[in-house]
């Protein structure tokens, strides 16, 4: 009987341990550092296989929904004349309707405030592994999904 079970529970285990590990790395509360301290738990030194092939899918996760919002970002931006590949084009376009909306007051030196905050924010990490790097919320926190 125990065997039995042991086989359903390795075959399900198997189809569903990337999905509930990438769940558990959405709240913050556990991350990274959950998945490595269960997968740790239950399979000792060969765990490290396993956490990189979550962290790897999800990674892949991450960039496949980065790249179809930036698909629905780029066709709200196609859609007032603005390069969709090029964010400084958008910037550049916002900068003018606020110009425009601001009348004679404009003060130059907020809009290159604005575009230095923005063009200081661009780095090599994505923003999966600057949320990585953040530490874990207490266990004990409230937090709101919606």
């Amino acid at each position: 009987m125990v065997k039995k079970m042991q086989e359903k529970f390795k075959k399900y285990w198997a189809e569903y341990y990337l999905i509930l590990s990438c769940v558990a790395i959405l709240d913050p509360r556990y991350k990274l550092n959950y998945v490595q301290y269960c997968f740790t738990t239950i399979y000792g030194t060969p765990a490290l296989n396993f956490v990189q092939t979550v962290l790897t899918n999800f990674k892949l996760l991450f960039d496949e929904y980065f790249k179809n919002s930036k698909f629905t970002y780029s066709s709200l931006a196609d859609s007032s004349n603005v390069s969709d590949n090029d964010p400084i084009d958008f910037s550049l376009h916002q900068l003018n309707i606020n110009r425009a909306n601001l009348g004679g007051d404009y003060d130059e030196s907020d809009g290159y405030k604005r575009y230095l905050s923005v063009s200081n924010t661009k780095s090599e990490k994505s923003q999966l592994d600057l949320y990585l790097k953040e530490p874990e919320l207490e266990l004990s926190s409230q937090i709101y999904v919606l």
